[in-house]
């Protein structure tokens, strides 16, 4: 069962003193557990203003979720701005000094198309700054490997603490003209079928059917850009390959950024309307961790809103816990 919710920040200066998360290791990759049988995940993306320039509310949103006390963080990207330089990630008066106090528990960093300085695979500072993070995954050694280091990766969530996953969580790189090439360099299509990261996708989402996770019954797939525009932005097909091997194989939400603003999707279908009762996947995107708010592109809303906001910052906050059904989510409270 998953339990939803959004924390809207506002930009009154919060006074609360919140101590950092401390690192939590997980070597080799081991289900990061819950805690009294639920598991909390805080998340946002399109977070830091570049230093120097008026903050916004990156801190007011970190201390939400420092609040919150969450057993992890998902990150969908865009965490600085304008781009990702060592500056930009490490600046006490950056990323840093805001969301980089839950380091410790960011257990899910994506590539945005602004944590990207570099030409070339990846991030190199994104990369770096992560290290811990994305260090002893169990993909890396299974064939195809996954790449932690160019943004595609998964992890498991142990909900009751038992050293048994219950939710699988995928984070892949949507930055696919950018991915594996040099900036602008419109052959390369690294989310199109055939590609590495596709080739992994498939294997992984097969993997999770069978074998010693095949009593996982919830699936979380996070991705930077949205692949169907609910406010900012239109749809953005460049991720479809996704959609249809995540549809196939059932998986149950995508969490995205990009779009500066809060929104929920209804269950959509691989081509993008609402889908039969018991089917279909939902995105859900944050995109206002503090860098900016924008104004609504896309109107009239679209087919399958069941949410949207721009008016405030704030995060995404899933209660999630292990299920017994046999669609292992509660589809109600998501569509409320």
């Amino acid at each position: 069962m998953i339990r939803l919710r959004f924390l809207l920040a506002t930009l009154i200066v919060l006074t609360a003193l919140v101590a950092t998360v401390p690192a939590v290791a997980q070597p080799g990759g081991n289900p990061i557990p819950g805690s009294g049988g639920v598991f909390e995940l805080a998340w946002t993306g399109d977070i830091s203003p570049p230093v120097g320039e008026p903050r916004g509310d990156d801190y007011g949103t970190s201390e939400l979720a420092l609040g919150g006390q969450p057993d992890a963080v998902a990150l969908p990207g865009d965490l600085v701005y304008e781009c990702g330089s060592p500056a930009a990630f490490t600046s006490p008066v950056g990323y840093h000094g805001s969301w980089g106090r839950l380091k410790g528990i960011s257990y899910f960093p994506v590539l945005g198309n602004h944590d990207v300085c570099e030409d070339g695979p990846g991030s190199p500072t994104w990369r770096s700054y992560f290290a811990d993070q994305l260090a002893n995954l169990p993909c890396t050694q299974l064939a195809p490997p996954c790449r932690p280091d160019l943004g595609y990766y998964d992890r498991d969530l142990d909900v009751n603490s038992d050293g048994r996953p219950d939710w699988y969580v995928l984070v892949l790189d949507s930055n696919c003209q950018r991915f594996n090439g040099s900036t602008g360099d419109t052959e390369t299509a690294a989310c199109g079928d055939g590609s590495p990261q596709h080739e992994w996708l498939k294997a992984a989402m097969s993997r999770r059917h069978g074998g010693q996770t095949s009593g996982q019954k919830c699936s979380i797939a996070i991705w930077h850009h949205e692949r169907w525009g609910t406010t900012t932005f239109g749809d953005d097909p460049s991720t479809q390959q996704f959609i249809l091997t995540l549809n196939h194989f059932h998986n149950d939400i995508i969490l995205s950024g990009h779009a500066h603003s809060l929104a929920r999707l209804g269950a959509m279908t691989w081509d993008g309307h609402l889908a039969a009762e018991g089917q279909g996947q939902r995105q859900i995107t944050a995109g206002v961790g503090g860098r900016s708010r924008l104004p609504f592109r896309v109107n009239p809303q679209r087919e399958g809103t069941r949410y949207r906001s721009n008016t405030n910052y704030g995060i995404g906050w899933l209660r999630l816990t292990a299920s017994q059904s046999s669609a292992g989510v509660d589809r109600g409270l998501l569509d409320a």
